[in-house]
């Protein structure tokens, strides 16, 4: 009976899927659900929320598009995707904000929640593969 209790633990261990914070990131003091790396004008911030929403995908994305330029005087909307390891599933707006930042904010509906994820970094700054990956893990 104890080794089977123990394989049940191991599988579901094994099948459950990381928390929402990007590896090797530092929680931001205060919060629960955002995180930091760097410093200075190379620093960069990651978000991540989920609240209830009754619409679809394509609600989501214009309630992003919308939410994201009022509360960013300034920004402009560069382009909005799905995102590419769930195609149909999930999406990512980019925006140019003023001070030479971009933010990336990627979007989904699951189970009448709405998943919404921020991240800013320097313009012309490659994303970091561990911010995609936990993007992945909450979106998808």
């Amino acid at each position: 009976m104890n080794t089977r209790i123990g394989l049940i633990a191991i599988v579901l261990t094994a099948c459950s899927g990381a928390g929402p914070a990007p590896k090797g990131w530092t929680a931001i003091p205060g919060s629960s659900d955002a995180w930091s790396y760097g410093s200075g004008a190379a620093s960069q911030e990651y978000t991540y929320s989920r609240k209830r929403f009754a619409g679809a995908l394509q609600d989501l994305a214009s309630a992003v598009a919308i939410d994201s330029l009022l509360s960013n005087p300034g920004a402009k909307l560069r382009s909005s995707n799905p995102f590419a390891p769930c195609p149909g599933a999930a999406g990512v707006a980019t925006f140019s904000l003023l001070g030479g930042m971009t933010l990336e904010e990627g979007f989904a509906v699951h189970d009448a929640l709405a998943v919404r994820t921020d991240y800013t970094l320097p313009a012309g700054a490659q994303a970091d593969p561990n911010v995609t990956a936990a993007m992945q893990n909450v979106l998808c």
